[in-house]
């Protein structure tokens, strides 16, 4: 990954999660509650990568420990959408 992609994905994150975590208030749905989790786990996970990408836990790095759960939380959000168009296009 190119140096200039990291920024870019941390301000990409960053400005969007707001916007998710609204969603969320307003409609209730969980895949808004899972998508702004993504988010703000990606926002930590590019932020730690900018700002402190040499701080270590059991000689690995910080952002690396995050990008796990951040992976994990992006399966569950990109299934929960998917579930949620399946049922729009089936009518239900």
């Amino acid at each position: 990954m190119p140096d200039w992609w990291i920024p870019l994905c941390f301000g990409v994150f960053v400005t969007h999660m707001p916007f998710f975590a609204w969603r969320w208030r307003r409609t209730g749905e969980l895949r808004y509650a899972a998508t702004t989790l993504t988010f703000a786990l990606l926002s930590v996970t590019y932020g730690l990568r900018v700002f402190a990408p040499e701080l270590q836990a059991g000689g690995i790095t910080l952002w690396e420990w995050v990008r796990v759960p951040a992976w994990l939380s992006a399966a569950a959000s990109l299934s929960l959408l998917a579930r949620h168009h399946a049922h729009r296009l089936r009518g239900a």
